[in-house]
């Protein structure tokens, strides 16, 4: 079976080994997040922050992998840096299947973040680099529902896995960290990915296009004093006016390979949506009216939303167009209004949940796929789309540092408070995202859908 990629087509086995990548990039402190309370009984004579270190290091760790890893995509050794990705993030998970010892633990956690930092870039860059057009966006919205169906179902394996006695089962929690043994067994199908897709191909936004016609009469036109210096302005790259998504260029500064107005104000946004859709699963479980399994399950109903628009996505965008983004800031504030204005009622908080999902299912697609757009080489995909997961996950590691701050601000331990603070942060974005909704970062392309 072959798959349209947009240059032409690619093996399927190719395309399921690049998804297969996204199958366990979420999953580092999932093993330990539901048996957390567990493990201070175990180890009696461990402190709480080493019992939180198993859950926090990882996430700080692939932040430095992540962009060592973006790095080293522009080498011609990707397949190399995936597998050896692959293996640590597998030793890890094996090794803490057997060791006894919290201390192992921590060591591993760091090991699987690191393996997991040097996979994470490729997930979505191996769909910058074979797609393009609307088929991009498309497996975009796959892979987002893959890592979204995976960290849903890996919750509930873990909790399959452990049931009993927890002082003789809680190794079994870490049998879900060897799910990249499926990537490990279909990595060298990505040998297969044409040579050409590898190549620094310029993209169609390029700076390096011709010389502009004013630059060239400026030549022609200056005095012999400023030949230099007019010589030196008409041979300097030019900008094209507009890009190939019909997005305006005019005032973009290019440095490093990058537009850098545009990579600055798309981290910006994408770090507020993260940030946003992570209140919901930290700061429900803390109303004392929803019980830990009602928290669980309007937790498991926004990562399934998420993977039903992700995979729907194509459907989704005609059917919004122009104002997908704008639907899916609205459907963020909505369901912030829910959490805020409807209090005590399991169901409303379940759509709420739903909502935020399917806000954040639409939006994540489109940002990866903006990432490979602010680059003025296609061989600076992988490394844009590194910078915009260190931005995703500086973000989750921020969530509980600004919210403290600003309950401290604000003299309030409301339980309320976070669903309130960002709500409002919300409704500014929306409020932005309708007025720059023709510019490059919230605006929409017919060659999108």
């Amino acid at each position: 079976m072959q798959v349209k990629t947009g240059k032409g087509t690619i093996s399927m086995m190719v395309v399921l080994a690049i998804w297969s990548l996204s199958l366990a990039v979420d999953l580092p402190g999932l093993a330990v997040t539901p048996i957390e309370g567990s493990l201070r009984h175990i180890f009696t004579d461990a402190t709480d922050l080493k019992i939180q270190m198993l859950t926090v290091l990882p996430n700080l760790v692939i932040i430095p992998f992540v962009l060592l890893s973006g790095k080293l995509s522009e080498t011609k050794h990707k397949v190399l840096v995936i597998t050896l990705g692959t293996i640590l993030y597998i030793v890890a998970g094996a090794l803490s299947l057997f060791t006894n010892s919290l201390t192992a633990l921590i060591w591993l956690s760091c090991l699987l973040g690191a393996g997991c930092g040097l996979i994470l870039p490729f997930s979505t860059g191996l769909i910058a680099d074979v797609f393009t057009g609307k088929y991009r966006m498309k497996q975009m919205g796959i892979i987002s529902a893959i890592g979204n169906v995976a960290l849903v179902l890996a919750t509930f394996a873990v909790g399959f896995l452990v049931a009993g006695d927890l002082e003789h089962t809680w190794h079994r929690a870490f049998f879900v960290y060897l799910i990249p043994l499926l990537s490990l067994v279909l990595i060298p199908f990505l040998n297969k990915i044409p040579k050409s897709d590898y190549q620094d191909a310029p993209a169609t936004t390029d700076a390096s296009s011709s010389t502009t016609a004013d630059q060239k009469a400026a030549t022609a036109t200056a005095p012999a004093k400023d030949a230099k210096a007019t010589t030196t302005a008409a041979t300097a790259p030019a900008i094209p006016a507009v890009d190939a998504d019909g997005f305006s260029t005019k005032g973009q500064v290019v440095k490093g390979g990058f537009y850098i107005g545009r990579t600055i104000w798309l981290l910006l946004a994408y770090f507020f949506f993260v940030f946003a859709t992570c209140i919901p699963s930290y700061y429900l479980p803390n109303f004392d009216w929803i019980s830990s399994e009602q928290a669980s399950t309007m937790t498991s109903t926004f990562y399934f939303a998420m993977f039903v628009v992700g995979i729907a996505l194509t459907p989704v965008m005609k059917f919004f167009r122009k104002g997908t983004f704008i639907a899916a800031a609205a459907m963020l504030l909505l369901s912030f209004v829910l959490f805020i204005f409807v209090q005590k009622s399991v169901a409303v908080y379940i759509i709420a949940a739903a909502l935020c999902g399917l806000g954040n299912g639409i939006a994540q697609p489109i940002f990866y796929t903006k990432a490979t757009e602010v680059v003025t080489s296609d061989k600076k995909s992988t490394l844009s789309l590194a910078y915009l997961q260190v931005a995703n996950y500086v973000a989750i590691s921020l969530v509980p540092v600004i919210i403290s701050a600003g309950q401290k601000i604000f003299h309030t331990t409301s339980t309320l408070f976070p669903f309130v603070f960002v709500g409002i942060a919300t409704a500014i974005v929306f409020l932005f995202v309708i007025i720059r909704s023709r510019h490059f970062v919230f605006g929409m392309s017919k060659n999108y859908y």
